[in-house]
């Protein structure tokens, strides 16, 4: 259910459509084979800032799409974190964005 090989990141970025939120951009595309499980791809790139907090938003977005539903099944998601990311303290305060980005996919 996770994006795991460059390869992947790379065809949904080149492909896919991009939704900018406040804090979250966010580039889904549509796979050939909707049968199977929609994956989840996140990318904090070190301008965000160092590991500690590149990790943070990783578990926060990870935790959120865990409580409020995954990616909808036959799409792949990356999400990629914007500077103002690592002021956020708590997986809710990505919800505006995270939101509008699902909402967007049904």
């Amino acid at each position: 259910m996770r994006l795991r090989q460059r390869a992947d990141f790379l065809s949904v970025q080149s492909d896919g459509t991009k939704t900018h939120g406040r804090h979250i951009l966010g580039i889904a595309r549509k796979r050939t084979d909707s049968q199977l499980a929609g994956r989840l791809g996140l990318t904090v790139t070190k301008k965000v800032g160092n590991a500690v907090v590149r990790n943070r938003i990783r578990r926060m977005l990870r935790e959120w799409m865990r409580l409020h539903g995954w990616v909808p099944r036959g799409w792949d998601l990356v999400l990629v974190a914007k500077d103002s990311a690592a002021r956020q303290g708590h997986p809710d305060d990505f919800a505006p964005d995270l939101t509008k980005i699902l909402r967007q996919l049904s």
